[in-house]
């Protein structure tokens, strides 16, 4: 009975996990050129909407870390996504760069404070002595419920495209766009109710430790601590860089708003396989060195993407780097959150850690968007998009390295 509870429990979990990002991420992920024409935005400006939202989650880190450890996951769940969702309702009618902006930064609060690292903290409880596989199957089940809800969201688009050419539009929304963010706006809010009367939070580990206490019982695990970070801030940039490859769909690769749109959700599939297989893996051979080969793979993608596709520009080969990209950085946020079992950090500070490690870890979502909007809107769109993969190659040799002296560290540690 208690393994059926804890996969009930799972289920709900993941479920949370990628809805609360739906609104913020999925409308720019997979239908960004309409995003971009339809409100009559610039790259720059979706840029600096992300980085309201950067801005605002690395605040929100630390207090949220602290909250998780001290209150109810069910009602910080819930109370989630029924405020995300109505940020998404709000977007339907005023859409102006500032209103955007402001929108931004509140879902920044709702997503973070209130769900991430209670989100993290109830999946390291569910998954016991299994790290690997809880959060493998998070990030698939996440995956899944990404690729699934896209799917949906690419043929309500379609069809309400179709619709609009006859001065028509479902949900009576006006245009496509809308009746895609409507979608995710509903399923959002109905998930927070489901959560709010069917998730059971029978753990008994509210934390009664002060800030003082927690910042001290961190600092033993510093350095540990920091290399996740560092691993954490790689593998999320170019799990960023992702929302920019339907872009390049439809400008480099002159496929149509609606190929470049089923092409990613088409290949959001390989996320839920990804990351389960990583999770298996890593409980076999340990995150850490699992990391290492992930990161080697990103390597050699974002090196022919942002410098080899320059003298040899093949689309089959331009299309494998693409897909082998996704499918490293979806295996790796499958098992970036397994260190905490492997450093053996105490279970009464692991939220706090969970902030920490987001604070540093989740900084993309300040910079990334700025740089490639700067990029593209001043660069021709080649030469723009080889310097947003050249500055992933960086970053992924940094969480190489990183890897490299986490799995080193840990090592000595035993």
């Amino acid at each position: 009975m208690r393994e059926n509870i804890n996969k009930l429990k799972l289920f709900y979990l993941i479920l949370t996990g990628e809805l609360i990002f739906a609104l913020p991420f999925h409308v720019n992920r997979f239908f960004r050129p309409s995003l971009l024409e339809e409100f009559q935005y610039t790259n720059y400006m979706m840029g600096m909407a992300f980085t309201t939202y950067g801005i605002t989650a690395l605040i929100c880190y630390f207090p949220g870390g602290y909250i998780a450890d001290k209150f109810n996951a069910r009602k910080l769940l819930s109370l989630s996504l029924i405020l995300t969702s109505l940020g998404g309702i709000s977007l339907l009618f005023y859409n102006n760069f500032y209103f955007l902006c402001f929108i931004y930064g509140y879902w920044g609060i709702t997503s973070i404070l209130f769900c991430w690292s209670a989100l993290i903290k109830a999946t390291k409880i569910v998954g016991g002595n299994r790290q690997g596989f809880s959060f493998g199957i998070l990030e698939a089940g996440r995956g899944l419920i990404a690729a699934s809800l896209s799917s949906i969201a690419v043929i309500i688009f379609t069809s309400t495209l179709i619709k609009n050419i006859n001065e028509k539009s479902l949900f009576l929304i006006g245009s496509p766009l809308k009746a895609v963010i409507t979608f995710y706006s509903i399923i959002t809010f109905v998930a927070g109710i489901v959560i709010w009367f069917y998730f059971k939070d029978e753990s008994n580990t509210k934390s009664s430790i002060k800030i003082r206490e927690a910042f001290k019982k961190v600092k033993k695990f510093y350095k540990l601590i920091f290399f996740q970070s560092l691993i954490v801030l790689s593998a999320y940039s170019a799990y960023k860089g992702i929302d920019y490859y339907s872009q390049y769909f439809y400008e480099i690769m002159n496929y149509s708003k609606e190929k470049a749109a089923s092409t990613m959700s088409n290949l959001s599939y390989l996320r839920p396989l990804c990351a389960i297989f990583a999770g298996l893996i890593a409980d076999k051979i340990s995150a850490t060195k699992l990391s290492i080969y992930l990161f080697l793979v990103l390597i050699i993608a974002f090196l022919y993407l942002g410098l080899i596709s320059t003298i040899f520009n093949l689309e089959i080969l331009i299309t494998i780097n693409i897909m082998i990209s996704m499918a490293a950085v979806f295996a790796l946020r499958g098992i970036y959150f397994c260190y905490l079992q492997e450093t053996k950090i105490p279970i009464n500070i692991i939220g706090f850690s969970v902030g920490i490690i987001s604070l540093i870890g989740f900084f993309p979502d300040v910079y990334i968007g700025p740089v490639f909007g700067y990029f593209l809107d001043t660069y021709s769109k080649v030469k723009a998009f080889n310097l947003c993969y050249i500055l992933l190659l960086i970053l992924s040799l940094i969480g190489f390295y990183s890897a490299l002296k986490l799995h080193n560290s840990k090592k000595k540690s035993n």
